[in-house]
C-alpha cells in the first residue's frame, strides 16, 4: 500500500474490507428508501395514503439524526467491528418486522428499529476506511465504500421495485433479510484488524481533539442540510413524478436504475477528483447537482410528451451521478478538517444529512399535496441556494 504519493495504490486485501464495509452501506440506503419506489403498493397494503408512507423517510430520518450522535458515543466503548455488527442486527430485525407488518404502525416500528443505529454505520465506515489507506487516497476509499450507497441506487432500489411488482413488498423485505444477514457475516470476518482500533478518534499521531476546527465541519453540515434536502423533496416521491410526466408507472424501475448507474459513474470519478483537489471536486459536484434539478424543473412544464419524457430520463442521469458524488465530498472534507476527531466529526455530519432526509420528505408531502409539479421545482431552487453558498463559503477547503 505504501508508496509514492503519485503511484500509492490500494491492495486486494485492503479492498476486500473497504467492499465489506460498502456492502454494509448498500443494505443500509436500500432499506432506508425500501418505501419510494413501492410507496403505492406499500400505501395500498396498509391502506394509508402515499403521503403517509413518505412520511416514514422522514420519520426514519429524524430518529437517525437524534440518535446518531449518542449511538457513536455508546458504540466508542467497543471496537469499530462490533459496532457495525451490532448494527447489521439491528437492521435484519428491522427487516424482519417489515416482512411481518400489517399495519402502518408495525412499519413505523421496523423503521424506528434501523434508523436506532443507521448513524454508527455511517459514522464509522468511512473513517474506517480512512485508516486502511495512505491520507493520500481517502478521497479513494471514501468513494469506495459510498459505492455501496450508489450500488443500492442501481440495484437496491430498483430492484426491490421491480421484485416487489412480481412478488409484494413484503415478500421483498425478506429477500434483503437474507441480503443483510449476509453481509453481517462477511463484515464480521473481513473487518477483524478494524476491530482492534478503537471507534474514537484516528488522527495522525500528535494530532488532537482541541485542533479540529469545528466551525468549519459544522459550516458544512449546515451546507449538506440544505444539499440533502433540496435532493429528498423530489427523490423520496419520484415515483409519483415519473408516472405524472410520462405517464407510465413501468418507467420508474428504469428511471431509478438510471439514477442509480449514474450515481456509480460519479462515485467513480469523483474519488479522483477529490484526491487531486477538494476545490475543485466541490464546485463541479453541486454545480452538476443544481443543473440535474433544474432540468427536472423544465420537464414539469407544460411542454410535448416526447420533450417531457427526454427531459427526466435526462435529469434523472445528471441529478444521480452529482448526488452520490456529494457524498464522498464532504465526507473526505469532514475527514480533512477533522483529523482529530473523526468519528465524533463523522457523526455530526451524518446528523445533519439525516436532518437533511427529514426535511426533504417532510416538505415534500404538502408540496405533493398541492400538486407534483411544484416538487422539482422547489429541489431545484433550493439546489440553487446551495450552490451559491458553496461558491461563497468553500466548505470542504476550510
Amino acid at each position: 500500500m505504501r508508496g509514492s504519493t503519485g503511484h500509492t495504490r490500494v491492495n486486494a486485501t485492503t479492498m476486500a474490507k473497504l467492499i465489506a464495509l460498502a456492502a454494509a452501506t448498500f443494505v443500509y440506503v436500500t432499506f432506508e428508501v425500501f418505501p419510494v419506489g413501492l410507496i403505492r403498493d406499500i400505501a395500498d397494503g396498509v391502506n394509508v395514503s402515499e403521503g403517509q408512507v413518505g412520511l416514514l423517510v422522514s420519520g426514519y430520518a429524524i430518529v437517525a439524526a437524534c440518535a446518531t450522535i449518542p449511538t457513536v458515543a455508546l458504540a466508542s466503548r467497543v471496537s469499530r467491528r462490533a459496532a457495525l455488527v451490532v448494527a447489521l442486527v439491528f437492521l435484519v430485525i428491522a427487516e424482519t418486522l417489515t416482512v411481518a407488518s400489517t399495519s402502518f404502525a408495525m412499519l413505523a416500528v421496523s423503521r424506528l428499529i434501523a434508523a436506532l443505529t443507521h448513524g454508527v454505520v455511517w459514522s464509522l465506515v468511512a473513517p474506517a476506511a480512512a485508516t486502511l489507506v495512505p491520507r493520500e487516497r481517502v478521497g479513494t476509499a471514501t468513494a469506495v465504500v459510498f459505492g455501496g450507497a450508489s450500488l443500492a441506487l442501481i440495484f437496491g432500489s430498483p430492484g426491490t421495485t421491480f421484485i416487489g411488482g412480481l412478488i409484494g413488498w413484503r415478500a421483498t423485505a425478506l429477500l434483503l433479510t437474507g441480503v443483510t444477514i449476509a453481509v453481517t457475516v462477511a463484515v464480521f470476518y473481513s473487518l477483524r484488524s478494524v476491530g482492534e482500533r478503537v471507534a474514537v478518534s484516528h488522527g495522525d499521531a500528535g494530532t488532537s481533539r482541541t485542533e479540529v476546527n469545528w466551525r468549519a465541519v459544522l459550516v458544512l453540515c449546515g451546507i449538506s442540510i440544505l444539499l440533502v434536502t433540496a435532493h429528498f423533496i423530489s427523490y423520496t416521491y419520484i415515483a409519483v413524478i415519473v408516472t405524472e410526466v410520462t405517464g407510465a408507472a413501468g418507467l420508474v424501475v428504469a428511471i431509478l436504475m438510471l439514477f442509480g448507474l449514474a450515481g456509480a459513474v460519479g462515485t467513480v470519478l469523483i474519488g479522483r477528483v477529490i484526491d487531486r483537489g477538494a476545490r475543485r471536486a466541490e464546485v463541479i459536484t453541486m454545480s452538476t447537482f443544481a443543473g440535474g434539478l433544474v432540468i427536472l424543473a423544465l420537464a414539469m412544464l407544460p411542454l410535448p410528451p416526447g420533450l417531457q419524457s427526454a427531459g427526466v430520463f435526462v435529469a434523472a442521469a445528471v441529478w444521480g451521478l452529482a448526488f452520490a458524488a456529494t457524498g464522498p465530498v464532504f465526507q473526505t472534507g469532514v475527514l480533512r478538517i477533522a483529523e482529530g476527531d473523526a468519528d465524533r466529526a463523522s457523526s455530526v455530519y451524518v446528523t445533519s444529512v439525516q436532518v437533511g432526509i427529514a426535511a426533504g420528505s417532510a416538505l415534500g408531502a404538502p408540496i405533493l399535496a398541492q400538486s407534483v409539479v411544484w416538487l422539482p421545482q422547489a429541489s431545484a431552487m433550493v439546489a440553487l441556494v446551495v450552490l451559491v453558498l458553496v461558491v461563497g463559503c468553500r466548505p470542504t477547503s476550510s
